[in-house]
């Protein structure tokens, strides 16, 4: 378990939430007497929650937008009013209500489809989520994740379709995927899951195998960072918005594609009058990855590589893992807009096919894993007095993971193999091991008027690696395998927010960042020879920066500086026991983050809508950590560099047209270079690689969409979809592009695929069948080095969805 001062900061960050919200008590008396709390739901004649309405007092600056499950809530003065709803594409709805002092009044609203008004459907989910990020301030764009919940693709996938981001996988279904974002790889981009960090969240729970139906939609924050995050990230942050429906509702499907792959997922919640909810999210992938892929073969009777490459048949690389997500609570009650208790339960089995070179080549090494993973969560807006918000939320998880190494075989792609004189394909083992990880985040939120509001933030991480298997001696090979591996982190966050009028907002903030690592650091001064000690190492720094934004007319203008650190990660400073090796010695990197944007958001003529966002940024980075594989054994390491420069822009164009048509693309550009002049001690030895562009990093890459609808089509509230998206990376190096001659030079040709994918919903989206033609021209697609990804594939998807307002 993780002790020491993990603890004792948590104990303190609640004494002094505690110590906050009691001072503010002697004002709810006050509070009472002026005002009540109207909530309710606005929903569809059919009951589906509608997002993004406005409720608010005709006359009076009093209002409040409904969350994704149509619910609302605003303080009201005592008297008689007009309350009315609006949103786009719906009648107005507006009720004359008596409101009295001591209580809280209930309300809701049913739209009624304004049939003189022709959006386009998907228009309207865009226009959504872009809604929901368009005040801020940060350079954040949105992805609506209900239009997908008919495709096959997971959280992965689907943030490949944001601008300036990259999904670059090791191969098919379950393979190792890192994320790429304005230059930055890996874990320079934080995860987070409704505001909580996915750090511990254990490989059987990733993007790459979370079905998109879990979402409600995607924020990605490029860049600066809102300190409501907690995060050192320098590359940006990516939040997942789970579906938080506050009704009763049944959303189920199966599909099976090519390579024998099957998903599965069924999402069922309910609540009841009274505020009790529970959520049950459940989920199972299964893949053989048995495509083919193009590669040089081992000759196991001379022990060399054939310099003809051979199209094999991978046959070591089946995949499946089931995750349970559960949830039980109150919603909407007086003393909290949501507690939540869950509990997420998962587990996975992984054949590893090769190491991070692909001709290196396994027969029968697998891994195994589970997490168990409770977690609370308590939201409260107007907590004793109006405009006061408050958010905690806590997990604990727990990650047992079995790597499987013990035959004394070497394979070739041909499945053939010759015995060797040691165990082990790579490196023996039968290593078992547990990850223990804890997070916990408060956040404190307090409006004092229309333009001033201050926020504080604090979130605390741990944690620790234990051998779960003290009788596996076969598996110690020296004192390292048997000293601690221990992280925490805590990052502290402030921020005042000054509105000076409905089109121009600023956001100034402050973070202090503390880290304590545990581990084995080599302590030799003898060049060649290594020798560990177990020693405990912290950190601590502050960060800070502004952010502001100016609306005119259609056009919105972004601006924002920031101090920014990165802090290693645990997967960084102690490996993954497979093929990533750690290092405990790294520095914490930082940088300057500068960018601007600019949006365009209009309609014309009512039946045509353009949207355009565009974006530039710059970083300037010192202790860049990279990630470097060894080129004898396939291995991965990870050290710090020196000095990165990074410049970027990337573009979103986006063209509606009814609810018949709409075509769009994104398209980003960057220039990552080595600035580090010197490379000797004495700093008189320049670089050979000075401002070449960083190895390993795709620059240039983007994807363009369309898709058209015929509804109606043999029946009533029927939609026949077709969509097709195009899908480019221009050539990059994976070395110093000063290495070697122009033939020798190691890169990753142009590569350009298609996709194509046709859906019909029936009965106002009840039942639903897709069909899905991914690189259907069967392109070879690479990600990182010689890693080849899956060829043409092709998917079908049966769905039934069910909803029903409660109350």
């Amino acid at each position: 378990m993780i002790v020491g001062n993990f603890y004792v900061n948590r104990l303190v960050l609640l004494v002094l939430i505690s110590g906050l919200m009691w001072s503010f008590v002697p004002f709810s008396v006050r509070a009472q007497h002026t005002s009540v709390r109207l909530h309710g739901m606005v929903t569809t004649e059919e009951g589906a929650p509608l997002q993004d309405a406005s409720v608010y007092i005709e006359g009076s600056s009093f209002s409040a937008v409904t969350d994704a499950g149509g619910v609302f809530q605003l303080q009201v003065p005592g008297g008689r009013h007009r309350i009315v709803c609006t949103l786009v594409g719906y009648r107005q709805q507006a009720v004359s209500l008596a409101i009295q002092v001591g209580g809280d009044h209930k309300l809701d609203f049913v739209m009624v489809k304004d049939g003189n008004y022709h959006l386009q459907e998907v228009e309207v989910v865009g226009k959504s989520a872009i809604a929901e990020v368009r005040e801020s301030p940060f350079n954040v764009v949105a992805l609506d994740a209900k239009s997908l919940y008919n495709s096959t693709l997971d959280l992965g996938h689907m943030l490949d379709r944001a601008s300036g981001v990259k999904i670059r996988e090791t191969g098919g279904m379950g393979s190792s995927m890192s994320i790429s974002l304005n230059g930055f790889t890996g874990r320079h981009i934080k995860l987070f899951m409704d505001g909580v960090p996915m750090d511990g969240f254990g490989s059987a729970f990733q993007l790459n195998n979370i079905p998109v139906n879990v979402a409600d939609r995607i924020e990605v924050y490029k860049g600066v960072v809102p300190i409501e995050f907690g995060a050192d990230a320098m590359g940006g942050v990516i939040n997942i918005v789970t579906n938080q429906r506050a009704n009763t509702y049944l959303d189920a499907s199966y599909s099976y594609g090519s390579f024998n792959t099957h998903k599965t997922n069924i999402s069922v919640g309910h609540t009841t009058k009274g505020g009790f909810t529970f959520q049950l999210n459940a989920f199972q992938n299964y893949s053989d990855n048995d495509y083919k892929v193009r590669t040089s073969v081992l000759d196991v009777q001379t022990g060399n590589f054939s310099w003809e490459e051979y199209w094999v048949r991978r046959f070591n690389d089946a995949y499946h893992n089931e995750t349970v997500m559960a949830k039980v609570g109150f919603v909407n009650k007086p003393w909290a807009d949501r507690l939540l208790f869950g509990i997420t339960l998962g587990r996975e089995k992984a054949e590893i096919q090769h190491s991070n070179l692909m001709k290196i080549v396994f027969g029968m090494r697998e891994r195994s894993g589970t997490t168990v993973l409770p977690s609370l969560s308590y939201e409260k807006k107007n907590l004793f007095i109006a405009n006061l918000h408050v958010r905690v939320t806590a997990n604990y998880n727990r990650n047992y993971n079995h790597n499987i190494d013990t035959a004394a075989r070497q394979y070739n792609w041909f499945g053939e193999y010759r015995p060797t004189r040691y165990l082990g394909e790579s490196s023996y083992t039968l290593g078992k091991f547990y990850n223990d990880n804890a997070s916990t985040t408060a956040n404190v939120t307090y409006r004092f008027n229309e333009r001033h509001a201050l926020a504080f933030n604090n979130v605390i991480t741990g944690y620790e690696r234990k051998n779960a298997d003290r009788v596996a001696a076969t598996d110690i090979y020296s004192s390292i395998d048997t000293m601690r591996r221990a992280n925490i982190k805590n990052v502290l966050g402030a921020s005042y927010r000054y509105q000076h009028n409905k089109n121009w907002n600023t956001n100034l903030f402050g973070k202090y960042y503390y880290q304590r690592v545990t581990g084995p650091i080599d302590t030799s001064q003898v060049a060649g020879s290594t020798a560990y000690s177990e020693r405990t190492e912290s950190f601590s720094t502050t960060g800070y920066g502004l952010a502001s934004t100016y609306f005119f007319r259609d056009f919105q203008l972004k601006a924002s500086i920031e101090k920014a650190f990165r802090l290693p990660t645990d997967n960084e400073l102690f490996g993954d026991e497979v093929l990533e090796t750690g290092n405990t010695s790294l520095r914490a990197e930082h940088s300057i983050n500068y960018n601007v944007g600019a949006t365009w958001n209009s309609t014309l003529q009512n039946d045509h809508s353009v949207y355009v966002d565009v974006n530039g940024y710059y970083r300037d980075i010192k202790d860049y950590i990279q990630r470097l594989v060894e080129q004898r054994y396939g291995t991965a390491g990870y050290s710090n560099h020196g000095k990165v420069r990074n410049i970027g822009v990337d573009a979103e164009l986006r063209y509606y047209y009814k609810n018949r048509f709409m075509a769009g693309g994104n398209v980003t550009y960057q220039d990552m270079r080595n600035k580090e002049r010197y490379v000797s001690s004495t700093g008189d030895r320049l670089s050979v690689t000075y401002n070449n562009r960083m190895r390993n990093v795709p620059y240039f890459f983007g994807n363009a969409d369309a898709a058209y609808y015929i509804h109606d089509l043999w029946g009533a509230g029927n939609v026949l979809s077709l969509g097709y998206t195009f899908n480019f990376v221009g050539e990059f190096f994976l070395d110093w592009e000063s290495l070697g001659n122009q033939n020798t030079k190691a890169t990753l040709p142009r590569q350009v695929y298609h996709d194509f994918s046709m859906s019909y919903m029936l009965k106002n989206g009840r039942y639903n069948i897709a069909f899905e033609a991914r690189n259907f021209t069967d392109a070879m697609l690479y990600d990182n080095f010689s890693l080849q990804k899956p060829g043409r594939s092709f998917s079908l998807k049966l769905r039934y969805f069910l909803i029903k307002r409660n109350g």
